[in-house]
């Protein structure tokens, strides 16, 4: 019988992090096997050391494409230097998250596997290696040559897209322009059918308190949020706002709105966090195929002592598993 279960390439972020950590511990659970077909990308020896570190009983194996349904298998890049520790912001640890990003890639333009699963990486680190200071996503679009990335959240009904992501906050409201807004909006909905969404309703949150309150509190809703909500209106997308920010998310929870639009990372982040820590999945739409992670960063201060929880990353692939195993599904 042929096993229908999708295939995902994973990495583990950053070998000084906790990304090996929640990988291994996630891979662990049998409700996850249950679910996908993990193909790890990384270091194998660093990766059965960090197991036996947590005590998780985890067979871990070169990929061969023979392996027992029992065991994980890994395509091992043999990059991680014996002589990182836990906690180092090193370029060779840098240089070893780069090297999974690039192999996992690889595969997945190869249609070897159906999505990508990804752990956090350490920007400083990547930068030590000359691996510049992009973000994971800023990568990713790169290595395959997409013209334009989105970050959309995932938790529970709600789901939220980020109009910018790391910026400061002058820089992100000084980015706030109605014909971005727009293009932003068109293209979700150009890749909304790839996460079931065929016609979303989106509610554009408000920037100032109160949506502005008339030009009393700022004019950004004014002068740009509003006319990009008409512009988008007007090439046919089912678009309202801008919906004040302290409650759009009680009014998408409640089922109001399939999508949020964020104008800046914590507008939304924060709350998200705040409603459930360890649930909220990062989906990256605009590259060739789908890719998820967890919304945590590389928490070196734990790195190494068996602490990290690894409910997200349990979380990440189970919401990868159902959605590229089934496209059309919310």
């Amino acid at each position: 019988m042929n096993d229908t279960r999708p295939r995902l390439a994973i990495t583990a972020g950053d070998p000084c992090g906790v990304g090996p950590e929640v990988v291994v511990k996630a891979l662990a659970e049998p409700e996850v096997r249950r679910a996908c077909r993990p193909l790890l990308v990384g270091d194998l020896r660093h990766l059965r050391r960090t197991a036996a570190a947590c005590g998780v009983d985890l067979e871990l194996v070169p990929a061969t494409g023979a392996e027992g349904d029992e065991a994980v298998p890994v395509v091992d890049l043999d990059d991680v230097d014996p002589a990182l520790q836990p906690g180092d912001i090193a370029a060779a640890a840098g240089e070893a998250a780069w090297d999974a990003i690039e192999a996992s890639v690889g595969l997945c333009l190869a249609g070897e596997v159906d999505g990508l699963v990804t752990a956090p990486i350490h920007k400083v680190a990547l930068d030590l290696a000359g691996r510049g200071h992009e973000g994971h996503t800023e990568i990713l679009q790169r290595l395959t040559a997409s013209p334009w990335s989105q970050t959309l959240f995932v938790l529970e009904r709600m789901r939220v897209l980020f109009y910018s992501r790391h910026l400061s906050l002058r820089d992100a409201i000084d980015a706030i322009r109605a014909d971005r807004i727009c293009e932003v909006l068109e293209r979700f909905a150009s890749v909304a059918p790839s996460i079931g969404l065929d016609s979303p309703r989106i509610a554009v949150a408000a920037l100032n308190p109160h949506a502005g309150e008339g030009g009393r509190f700022g004019r950004e809703e004014i002068d740009e949020i509003a006319p990009g909500v008409e512009l988008a209106r007007a090439r046919g997308l089912d678009v309202h706002g801008p919906v004040p920010a302290d409650s759009v998310f009680h009014l998408a929870r409640q089922g109001r709105y399939d999508v949020i639009l964020s104008l800046y990372h914590d507008q939304a982040a924060g709350v998200l966090k705040s409603i459930d820590f360890h649930g909220t999945v990062s989906i990256t739409l605009g590259l060739p195929f789908l890719r998820f992670s967890v919304d945590h960063g590389t928490a070196h201060d734990i790195a190494g002592q068996n602490r990290a929880d690894a409910a997200n990353m349990v979380r990440t692939l189970l919401v990868a598993a159902e959605r590229v195993g089934a496209p059309g599904k919310a």
